[in-house]
């Protein structure tokens, strides 16, 4: 593989998962949500059981939204004092039924230091929401995400950080209602459906694509090229 080959780019990502509380004991008073099931289209063993040991996706309420300059100054001010591995993000996520701002942070290694990192960000000038208790749910979550990607063939992107993701371009937008009709109606008729779909849109120069992110362990290229398959055809019927 060549530089070539690989792009950096910003975009947005849009998934539904459900959420429910950190417990206070270890959000250190913020109100923190997290997916109770990480990848809920993803059928494995492995997601759940690493899951136990450390968090997934952390989705923190902020009193107001920030932009993406002000949260990346935040971080970079965090890490000066916070020598571990984590990656913020600005997006919303669904809380009483609304869209409300939140930071999400992701690749901590251990619950124990969920507290110190907030108090962190919190110290440079982040305002969270304090803890109030909510009924684990299902929430829209839209996420602003930095992408590195590799370019295996055309209109189809490995995630260089992640790569058990991976994007396949879609031929137009399509809305979030249809996009996931689209999903469960795709997933109900396919024998290999272990494998998780979010809505993704990937930034370039001119353009703007239209994707779906695809998580799947060891994901081989047959099963890309038919998820793939199907999404263009079920796009063209709508």
């Amino acid at each position: 593989m060549t530089d070539k080959n690989v792009i950096e780019t910003m975009g947005k990502i849009t998934k539904k998962e459900i959420l429910g509380n950190i417990e206070p004991g270890l959000a250190g008073g913020y109100l923190l949500l997290e997916n109770m099931h990480p990848y809920p289209g993803y059928h494995g063993r492995t997601v759940p059981d690493f899951h136990e040991l450390i968090p997934d996706s952390i989705f923190a309420v902020t009193k107001t939204a920030y932009d993406d300059e002000t949260l990346l100054r935040a971080a970079h001010e965090v890490r000066k004092k916070f020598k571990k591995k984590f990656d913020a993000a600005t997006g919303q996520v669904t809380l009483y039924n609304e869209m409300q701002p939140c930071v999400r942070i992701k690749f901590l290694q251990s619950y124990k230091d969920v507290a110190e990192l907030f108090d962190l960000f919190s110290e440079a000038g982040v305002q969270f929401v304090k803890y109030r208790k909510t009924d684990p749910r299902d929430g829209l979550i839209k996420i602003n995400k930095f992408f590195q990607l590799e370019i295996l063939e055309p209109g189809i992107y490995l995630d260089h950080i992640e790569p058990d993701m991976c994007y396949l371009q879609l031929p137009e937008h399509i809305t979030w209602e249809d996009f996931e009709k689209i999903t469960i109606s795709m997933k109900r008729n396919m024998d290999d459906n272990k494998f998780d779909a979010a809505q993704a849109i990937i930034f370039r120069k001119n353009c703007v694509i239209d994707c779906v992110r695809i998580y799947d362990h060891h994901i081989k290229h047959d099963k890309i090229m038919a998820i793939r398959n199907k999404y263009v055809e079920a796009i063209k019927k709508l």
